[in-house]
């Protein structure tokens, strides 16, 4: 199937990051540095994602998190596997930044399994519209897993929350509707029968699902959107959402700062309010890459606790997704792979502390006598957990603990490649669980192929941790 295409004139959403309202003098600055930005929109096809010419860029959505609880904004990364060098990069224009800005930079490191060390060698201080001032940057690194050919990827900075990394270099180019898995980015979560921004509710909102893609020219179709709250129970019956999108909405790709990305809706609705205050409507922000992978990021309006954000397909703060495999999968194959990702917990609503995000590896080169403890084997079972002291360098063969898996029971029989009936085992010793024994919890996973590579995305809701959050599990095959 073919996913890409050269750039096509759209939207300008992203160019400006997340709005929020803001007076009729800015708002001129700012559709002023957009146009300069977009004009003259070249045919991203010839962007290479060859190594040897030039750093990968990639655009990353919001994910809640980070130092202090607060939610980051959308930014791009580039990372050079050439140079072995790799930098954020996020844009604004607001009181305490005008543009683009570089947050972090550094080298890195390319450990067994494929994983890479991110050294912070310039971290950027307080915004302002004079620059940014350097500080002292962080002494704990970060990490990330690139798909083959830098089609995409994971990536933690310290510190900081998971983001996946979608090389959006041209927009999608489907010549018929190709069906699409996605499961939800969670937001910290929220119980009770309210949703609010920047929270997300398991029991109200959406958790997983699917949607047919098409594309002419700019035009982006999102047909046959079908969304799904998650199951109680492993095994229970999904429910609908509270807050579904529309079974069809339709989009517009262009070039942004963020890559060839697709706005959603095309057009934003502009409400000017007392005050000469103007404020945007939200708009999701979507990339697919040359392999399939997808990744959207719901677009908010930045106040008010309704209509929290633009929900095309997922909740929380967006959704992450692949090609549905043509046939189903062979578990056997599928949880006999290894695999290099992580773990995020996005905490509950009202903390700002309580959220986590570590590397996590499943699968083993000799299965270590430990699993066992963790639950007991079966044939859709997945080992693995986190690293001695969250540090991969500690390990003497790129494998991390067993303290940790995923069980994802039976295939959906109509759908290749969900697994609604999935359960987490979380071994006592994983490095976050504070109960101090195993336990479970059940959860929904999504799995397929990613440039030939099996990858495996999960979300579940775990109610016996203290406290109770929302989980993430993030899997690209090492081998």
């Amino acid at each position: 199937m073919e996913f890409l295409k050269s750039c096509a004139t759209g939207h300008t959403k992203r160019c400006i990051g997340r709005i929020t309202p803001v007076s009729h003098k800015t708002l001129a600055l700012a559709v002023l540095l957009v146009a300069a930005l977009l004009d003259g929109c070249s045919n991203s096809a010839n962007i290479s994602t060859s190594t040897a010419s030039s750093p990968q860029p990639y655009m990353a959505p919001t994910i809640s998190g980070g130092s202090g609880g607060v939610t980051s904004t959308d930014a791009t990364y580039s990372i050079s596997d050439k140079d072995l060098t790799f930098a954020q990069k996020t844009y604004a224009f607001s009181g305490y930044q005008s543009g683009a800005q570089v947050n972090y930079s550094g080298n890195l490191t390319s450990l067994s399994r494929g994983l890479l060390k991110l050294d912070v060698n310039y971290a950027c201080g307080t915004p302002t519209l004079a620059g940014c001032p350097g500080v002292t940057p962080p002494t704990d690194p970060g990490w990330a897993v690139e798909l083959a050919n830098q089609d995409g990827g994971l990536l933690q900075m310290p510190g900081q929350p998971f983001v996946p990394l979608v090389p959006a270099t041209t927009c999608p180019s489907m010549s018929s509707a190709e069906t699409f898995l996605f499961v939800t980015l969670p937001a910290p979560l929220l119980t009770g029968g309210t949703t609010i921004k920047d929270n997300w509710n398991p029991g109200l909102e959406t958790a997983y699902g699917s949607v047919d893609i098409s594309a002419s020219g700019s035009t982006v179709t999102l047909a046959n959107i079908k969304q799904y709250t998650l199951p109680a129970t492993a095994g229970g019956v999904a429910g609908t959402p509270s807050n579904p999108s529309a079974s069809s909405v339709t989009g517009a790709c262009s070039t942004t700062v963020y890559g060839n990305t697709v706005a959603i809706p095309a057009n934003p609705t502009i409400t000017t309010g007392s005050g000469a205050t103007t404020t945007i409507s939200q708009q999701a922000m979507m990339g697919i890459g040359p392999s399939g992978f997808l990744v959207e990021d719901n677009g908010a309006n930045g106040s008010g606790t309704t209509a929290p954000y633009d929900n095309a397909l997922g909740a929380g703060t967006g959704a992450i997704g692949l090609p549905k495999p043509s046939s189903a999968i062979g578990t056997s194959s599928l949880v006999g792979a290894q695999y290099l990702g992580f773990f995020y917990g996005s905490g509950s609503s009202g903390s700002t502390t309580n959220w986590s995000s570590t590397v996590a590896s499943f699968g083993f080169a000799s299965q270590p006598s430990s699993c066992a403890s963790v639950a007991t084997q079966t044939s859709t079972m997945l080992y693995g957990g986190d690293f001695k002291n969250e540090d991969p360098t500690t390990s003497t063969d790129g494998y991390g603990k067993c303290d940790f898996a995923i069980d994802l029971g039976t295939q959906d029989s109509s759908t290749n490649g969900l697994f609604p009936a999935a359960m987490v085992y979380v071994g006592s010793s994983f490095a976050t669980n504070t109960t101090g024994k195993t336990y479970s919890f059940p959860a929904v996973a999504i799995a397929g192929q990613l440039n030939g590579k099996y990858a495996i995305f999960l979300i579940g809701e775990d109610t016996t941790g203290s406290p109770n959050q929302a989980w993430g599990i993030y899997l690209l095959q090492s081998n």
